[in-house]
């Protein structure tokens, strides 16, 4: 077998990114895709069957043509799976992935309380029986995608609005799951998934919005994701012009303006509602309710602006947009772009989309971090030394 590092290494890396991206293929197309010799490409497509990673699909198509028919080669969906952790401030998700970005499961459990080690033990726990009921796949880790500032490098986690800091999440993960553990901020997670499998496979360049109960972007070039030095870059206080003040003194930023917790209190505040609850908030703006239907128009026409501000500074290609204040909001997305054409000052040529995972995007978003780097060292993934 391959040795873990090196040039078969980087080039069966090659192969299965070109599959992932263009697949299935002959083995001559992936030769054209990758630049590498057949006998290269033939040496890398046998490896990588073998390793669970690669199938050949059964009866291939009838050609006319004189000689070995041509064998199409795709993703194997049926060996490895990856597992996903999204935690979030009041919702935990878990999901399992196949290698083409197919969620085979996912369940969601409010966000447990307590000293943050002893949550991560409590999550760990709950992963180790949401994997046992898939004995027949072969896990190749767990990603974990959170909020806040990520140590990467050293799995540590920084998270303000659930009071975590310096909390050693791999370490903890790693001791009870026994698999190896990931870590990623859940934006650059969420656009990973989006280049990896969604809309922005083939961009050039994008830009990948997310807003929730906490906002994030990410920015792609040539399919690699920027990440700058040190911690995450964050938008949680770009201005968007509202009158809501934010906990660090100011009024306006982003999002105290658009997150589910701060939209919540308004429509509580305003008498509409009891008790916060996103979907009553947007049943009783259905049924006609002015006010409710005026907070929903207003953190709309913020989402709108903000993705302007960014667009006009990034000048991408594609524009993606994600998270349940968007996916779970479809009667205001014109609201949005309204507010976004309004803002942008550069010509729209169409270029914003709605990301395909909907509310699966935490999930993904998990599973798709750890998949990154499977497609970037598959043999080092799977173990092969």
């Amino acid at each position: 077998m391959p040795g873990t590092g090196g040039v078969r290494e980087a080039n069966a890396a090659a192969v299965l990114s070109a599959i992932r991206a263009y697949g299935p293929l002959s083995r001559r197309a992936i030769a054209r895709h990758t630049s590498l010799s057949m006998p290269t490409v033939s040496r890398q497509v046998s490896t990588l069957i073998e390793l669970g990673l690669l199938s050949e699909l059964p009866d291939p198509p009838l050609t006319g043509e004189v000689g070995r028919p041509t064998v199409p080669v795709d993703l194997n969906s049926d060996v490895i799976a990856a597992c996903g952790v999204h935690i979030g401030v009041t919702t935990t998700t878990y999901g399992l992935s196949t290698l083409r970005g197919e969620l085979l499961d996912s369940e969601r459990i409010p966000t447990p309380s307590g000293a943050p080690e002893e949550v991560l033990r409590r999550i760990a726990r709950e992963v180790e029986a949401f994997l046992g009921d898939w004995p027949e796949r072969r896990i190749i880790g767990v990603g974990l995608a959170i909020g806040g500032q990520v140590d990467v490098e050293r799995g540590l986690l920084d998270h303000e609005p659930l009071g975590w800091h310096g909390v050693p999440a791999r370490t903890i993960m790693e001791e009870i799951t026994a698999l190896p553990v990931y870590v990623d901020g859940h934006v650059p997670a969420m656009a990973t998934a989006e280049l990896l499998f969604g809309e922005a496979t083939h961009a050039r360049s994008a830009l990948y919005f997310y807003a929730r109960e906490m906002v994030g972007a990410a920015v792609a070039v040539g399919g690699v994701l920027h990440r700058g030095p040190g911690q995450s870059g964050s938008i949680a206080h770009l201005p968007v012009g509202s009158d809501v003040l934010c906990p660090c003194g100011r009024t306006g930023c982003l999002e105290a303006t658009v997150s589910e917790r701060s939209v919540l209190e308004r429509a509580v505040r305003a008498g509409v509602l009891d008790r916060p609850d996103i979907r009553t908030l947007h049943e009783v703006a259905a049924a006609g309710d002015a006010i409710a239907h005026r907070i929903l128009t207003e953190r709309a026409h913020a989402l709108g602006r903000a993705v302007a501000l960014l667009r006009d500074i990034v000048n991408p290609e594609l524009v993606v947009l994600a998270g349940q204040a968007i996916t779970d909001a479809p009667a205001y997305l014109d609201a949005v772009y309204d507010a976004y054409a309004d803002t942008t000052v550069l010509p729209d040529r169409g270029l914003m989309t709605v990301t395909r995972f909907g509310p699966d995007v935490q999930a993904m978003a998990a599973c798709a971090g750890l998949l990154a780097r499977l497609y970037e060292r598959p043999f080092s993934m799977v173990g092969v030394y």
